[in-house]
């Protein structure tokens, strides 16, 4: 989309852009006519490079593709990093008070599911009422998320995290908000 609007000074218009979520701006100025060449703007990241306009196609292509990679791998990172194994309820809730998602052993029974929900909205409420002045604390109750497909081997013995049953699959907890 070429922005010849002439009412709206550029700042507005990459910022109108950007909300719009378009992954790369090309600027064309005086100089670069010039050159042969256009300044790309990497919304993600901010990133700034020349373009030369016989290879633009390609390289828009390739920085595309470049664009969904770093934004791919940025997110799989942020996810990863916020897992946490957990086999016990006290871990469970330090974890959801940090912000995390839990992997669990879970004997898959609905009930304890919903005792689960019930509990840590109950411990979560609590904490609220016990926090410092300030201190801001993340409220609501915990669920399933998933069983994930690709099941880890449970440990031999294992038991349900939350009620003591033997476990039967390993699921993935967290808080919706």
């Amino acid at each position: 989309m070429f922005d010849d609007r002439d009412v709206y000074k550029s700042g507005w218009k990459f910022n109108f852009w950007e909300q719009k979520g378009v992954p790369i701006r090309l600027e064309l100025g005086k100089k670069d006519l010039e050159k042969n060449e256009f300044l790309c703007c990497k919304r993600h990241d901010g990133a700034k490079l020349q373009i030369k306009t016989e290879t633009i196609v390609k390289d828009c292509q390739n920085l595309l593709e470049t664009i969904h990679t770093e934004m791919y791998q940025k997110a799989l990172e942020a996810r990863l990093s916020h897992v946490k194994d957990v086999d016990n309820w006290k871990d469970f809730m330090e974890a959801l008070a940090a912000r995390n998602i839990c992997m669990a052993p879970w004997c898959d029974i609905q009930q304890c599911e919903v005792d689960v929900k019930e509990k840590s909205k109950e411990e979560s409420m609590q904490a609220m009422e016990d926090a410092n002045e300030g201190e801001v604390l993340l409220s609501g109750a915990a669920k399933t998320l998933c069983i994930p497909h690709d099941q880890p081997v449970l440990k031999e013995g294992a038991k349900c995290f939350a009620c003591g049953q033997p476990a039967k699959v390993t699921a993935l907890w967290g808080r919706s908000y």
